[in-house]
């Protein structure tokens, strides 16, 4: 299956970016933008990281900052609900169960009402 990274945007996104982090560990991230080259990234430790002393002042103006692939060691994106975040029950219950019938009062005797599942000749 492939992701569109670009259907993530103004989503949290974790970016592992060695360069710049040494652990290599993945960390959230703002997605703002996807380019040919890189992504754009918004987040407080980025922008720390990356301003000196006398420019801190604007991490203030949540920056975005434009991280090229060729820095960039992985991204990861969800592609399904964790079964932790999913309400109870949901996982289970069928497709069928959340489809709406028309009342069976609406029918005409000897007719199945709209939505039935009758065959014919039974």
């Amino acid at each position: 299956m492939m992701v569109k990274i670009g259907s993530f945007l103004n989503k949290q996104v974790l970016v592992s970016i060695p360069s710049l982090f040494d652990d290599g560990a993945c960390r959230p991230y703002k997605l703002l933008g996807v380019e040919l080259h890189g992504l754009w990234l918004q987040s407080d430790k980025l922008s720390q990281r990356l301003l000196s002393g006398e420019h801190r002042s604007f991490a203030s103006a949540s920056p975005a900052v434009f991280v090229p692939f060729a820095q960039i060691a992985g991204v990861f994106v969800p592609t399904a609900v964790p079964a932790d975040l999913t309400p109870s029950g949901a996982e289970n219950a069928p497709a069928s169960a959340s489809r709406t019938t028309k009342d069976k009062s609406d029918a005409s005797p000897g007719k199945p009402a709209v939505g039935s599942t009758r065959k014919k000749g039974k």
